[in-house]
């Protein structure tokens, strides 16, 4: 796959829309072309910051009509005659137009305390958005192992911070595999697991500051559309998004969420008990 397929498709892959075999591709693209790899993650970046500022609203019928004139002003370039590099610098011109036009429209319709409210909201939505993905697309293992310590031990030096062993007091949760992943810009790391008939994913990630701080307020948590519940002893926060329960628990700078195909007791239950790594 050479970097202008890459350019492409970048965006349904950031979007989790790629199949299974083009993901595979395009992974290992990015994986050696750090051009490429920075505009996934420049784009990445971008659709975060839209979900977190933006609710959906139509847009007044005057920018509207002043876009559409735009469009139809500009001169029509084919992909062929148009450099590549002339693309991806006309992206982050036009990405810093949406996020000020953006910005100032929702300032003005807001107060501050709502607008944190939904951004708050809006963050952890598309965190979860990330975490139900990941789950649901199963792409294929990168290393198939039922041996937590091989899992763990084969993610040293692919992922900025260490992979333990989270330990389950079920003895019916069974390793599969593990992948490198993504949640919005950070790197992941994904296990796949099973629970009798069931699919369990466990992603594990370096918070970003504002996913930190609802994690602890339980005031932003219930903002946010989230939930704790106190289970053996331990709180566990939660949110249900597209049918999926999210358990995400905060254990010495990364965060643990898990979701599957389980009755959300049977999960949260799981969770609270489980022992995670130091």
């Amino acid at each position: 796959m050479d970097c202008r397929l890459v350019q492409r498709h970048v965006s349904a892959y950031v979007d989790g829309e790629l199949e299974p075999t083009a993901m595979l591709d395009l992974e290992e693209h990015l994986a050696r072309c750090t051009d490429c790899s920075l505009q996934s993650r420049f784009l990445g970046s971008l659709k975060l910051e839209l979900r977190a500022r933006l609710t959906p609203t139509p847009a007044p019928a005057a920018l509207r009509a002043r876009v559409q004139r735009a469009l139809v002003a500009v001169p029509h370039r084919s992909s062929q005659e148009q450099p590549s590099s002339h693309v991806w610098w006309t992206l982050v011109s036009v990405a810093a137009s949406v996020l000020l036009v953006t910005g100032a429209l929702v300032g003005t319709d807001r107060g501050a305390p709502q607008l944190a409210a939904a951004g708050t909201a809006n963050a952890l939505d598309a965190v979860l958005r990330d975490i139900v993905d990941r789950h649901k697309d199963r792409l294929p293992a990168e290393i198939a192992t039922p041996v937590p310590e091989k899992a763990t031990s084969w993610f040293r030096d692919k992922v900025g911070f260490r992979v333990g062993s989270v330990v389950f007091s079920e003895p019916s949760v069974h390793l599969e595999g593990a992948r490198i992943s993504q949640v919005g810009t950070n790197q992941a790391a994904r296990l796949y697991y099973s629970v009798g008939d069931s699919q369990l994913t466990l992603v594990m990630f370096k918070p970003s500051p504002s996913l930190e701080q609802v994690l602890r307020s339980g005031t932003q948590l219930e903002h946010a559309g989230g939930k704790r519940v106190r289970m053996s002893g331990r709180e566990v926060p939660y949110r249900t998004l597209q049918g999926y329960t999210v358990p995400l628990v905060q254990d010495n700078g990364i965060v643990y969420a898990f979701t599957g195909d389980l009755d959300e007791r049977m999960l949260l239950q799981l969770v609270a008990t489980a022992r995670f790594p130091h």
